[in-house]
């Protein structure tokens, strides 16, 4: 799909630097929206230096610390290939939070005028391109967004491992959208919504919830979307050798015949 930069503007950084932003919605692009709408932050703040009017156009991915190498790596690559921009890599002091950060007039233009993101995380949607696009397109936004997200947890059930993909959002509609996608892919899963109380913060939370449970949704969510992060990669890797292993071990064993 061919996107409509009509709106984009590029400042004098942006241009000594090269920025590049393509005219193709591509996997790739689409996985990058994903994370932006998962755990980014576009935002233009004004600025008064020395009486001087300066505009800051900030565009911020925020993750778990343990997931340094996926942001660091992985996501700062996707960016180099993209726009020909690399992100600052920030860890906060005394948070368990790892971010990237960039300045960018054309990058900011590109994702909340081109895309729609807004500053509002609670309004935010998937954007139209994204949806009115091929599966490739929707399963690369998908995994993207779960990248940034969504976890994968390994319970125990009756004695077995069990599976869950679970995503959260302050939007509704959000998870409304990634619902309707999962049903195009036939990926069987649930949404809730959910309230819970955090004692540390004294504070309630709310949030939209989908689940995909169970081996063979789980399984279908990683043949059809699956993550780019390795460390969900290697836990369903390690999921599947104890599965296996369960299997094995629950098989009635017969009486060797000499």
């Amino acid at each position: 799909m061919k996107l409509d930069l009509s709106k984009i503007k590029f400042s004098n950084n942006d241009i000594r630097k090269n920025v590049k932003i393509p005219n193709i919605l591509t996997p790739k692009l689409a996985e990058f929206i994903g994370i932006i709408v998962g755990d980014g932050h576009v935002g233009a703040y004004k600025n008064f230096p020395g009486g001087r009017t300066f505009s800051n156009y900030e565009i911020r991915i925020n993750g778990n610390l343990k997931d340094y190498d996926y942001y660091s790596v992985y996501v700062n690559n996707l960016t180099e290939e993209l726009f020909n921009v690399r992100f600052y890599i920030l860890i906060p002091k005394d948070e368990n939070s790892v971010a990237l950060y960039k300045n960018s007039k054309a990058l900011y233009h590109f994702l909340a005028d081109c895309f729609g993101i807004p500053q509002i995380k609670e309004i935010v949607e998937i954007p139209q391109q994204v949806l009115n696009s091929t599966l490739e397109i929707k399963s690369s936004f998908l995994r993207g967004l779960a990248d940034s997200d969504f976890t994968f947890m390994i319970k125990n059930r009756n004695g077995k491992a069990y599976p869950q993909v679970k995503g959260c959002s302050k939007s509704g509609i959000l998870i409304e959208q990634v619902s309707f996608i999962l049903k195009e892919m036939d990926i069987t899963h649930c949404t809730t919504f959910e309230k819970s109380y955090y004692e540390k913060r004294k504070k309630l939370y709310e949030r939209h919830v989908v689940y995909i449970n169970g081996v063979n949704n789980v399984q279908q969510w990683f043949l059809k979307i699956g993550f780019s992060n390795s460390r969900h990669l290697e836990k369903y890797q390690l999921f599947l050798k104890k599965r296996a292993g369960e299997d094995s071990n629950s098989r009635p064993k017969g009486n060797s015949i000499r």
